[in-house]
């Protein structure tokens, strides 16, 4: 009998369920709906002039309890995020991405991903047949196609035995405007084990595209200064997931002297129906050798009945490497919403 008469005489009653894995389950759905197109593998070149901070000292995700044991596949974000968090609403507007790929028994896939104008937020998981550790980090970074330099952030999770969860924000610094749509690749080429340092060798590569969030812009032009350090809000963009907020800030001379490294973070807002805003840092570059910094931060989008907002920016004032490292908080600043 040849294989297709087996085939059209095959009795589906008969068939025995057999169990798989999240991950097949992807790999068949990839392949029925198609592979999305890959774009060339790109490097980004760092400027030597500017000086780029990525956003850690304040920057965390706030983790849930993992008991409710969601579907990974259906909202990996929810890992992550809560309602005060920008990225609450993340799975309404990301685009999804749904790529998977397999090496030396770790299979990664990217779910979804966003690009808000100003940062991407990219979640993605592991499943794996060895053990990662708690909190493994990998070899290399997103890259984005264009970018002169890069600020990043994120975190990997343990969900059991197989299966990790991470998130990793990108913020890419453009020399001119920003691009309507951004091309992303990843190359990770290990997993670092934290506790042991032993790294898990692999080949995974991935590529795609993401259309930029439709923005609406607002000019502030609002300044405050405080201990020889001036903060000016420039303006604030709200999209569907977020409101980002830019900001620059400048320092005197005779500050620098005492300090080498001043920073500003926004670590405090609120508007004026009582609602306070989880603030989550993209970085900031410099091109002056600390003398000005510009800088922004993302929220989740104001309440639309909010008729202001009160920001209260912080000074963080360093010898440099973490050493002698005083905070003071500055005059908050009042905005009033259009």
């Amino acid at each position: 009998m040849t294989d297709y008469k087996k085939l059209v005489e095959l009795n589906i009653d008969e068939i025995e369920p057999v169990e798989v894995s999240v991950f097949e389950e992807q790999r068949v759905k990839q392949y029925i709906m198609g592979r999305k197109k890959k774009t060339n593998v790109f490097k980004y070149i760092a400027i030597v002039a500017s000086i780029t901070i990525g956003a850690t000292i304040a920057t965390s995700f706030a983790v849930p309890s993992l008991a409710s044991q969601i579907p990974i596949f259906n909202n990996i974000m929810s890992y992550f995020s809560d309602e005060n968090s920008y990225n609450s609403n993340f799975t309404d507007v990301a685009t999804d991405i749904s790529q998977v790929k397999s090496s030396n028994g770790v299979s990664i896939i990217i779910e979804d991903a966003v690009y808000d104008g100003s940062s991407i937020t990219v979640s993605y998981a592991i499943e794996t047949d060895k053990d990662l550790g708690l909190n493994p980090r990998t070899s290399a970074m997103f890259d984005v196609q264009g970018a002169e330099g890069m600020g990043s952030t994120g975190t990997i999770e343990k969900v059991n035995e197989t299966t990790y969860v991470g998130t990793e924000k990108i913020t890419p610094i453009f020399n001119g405007s920003k691009p309507d749509t951004i091309e992303i690749s990843w190359e990770p080429d290990a997993f670092v084990i934290t506790e042991t340092n032993e790294s898990i060798i692999g080949d995974w590569q991935f590529a795609f595209e993401l259309p930029a969030l439709v923005n609406k812009k607002e000019l502030v032009n609002q300044s405050v200064t405080n201990n020889g350090v001036t903060v000016k809000i420039n303006s604030y963009e709200t999209n569907d997931l977020s409101t980002v907020i830019h900001y620059e800030q400048t320092v005197e001379k005779h500050v620098l002297e005492e300090w080498p490294e001043v920073t500003v973070e926004i670590i405090n807002v609120q508007d004026d129906l009582g609602n306070k805003y989880s603030v989550d840092g993209n970085g900031g570059t410099s091109r002056d050798n600390g003398l000005s910094f510009k800088w922004s931060s993302t929220i989740k989008s104001i309440d639309p009945n909010a008729k202001s907002i009160t920001i209260i920016p912080v000074i963080y004032f360093s010898f440099g490497s973490g050493k002698g490292l005083e905070k003071k908080e500055m005059d908050p600043i009042r905005i009033d919403l259009k």
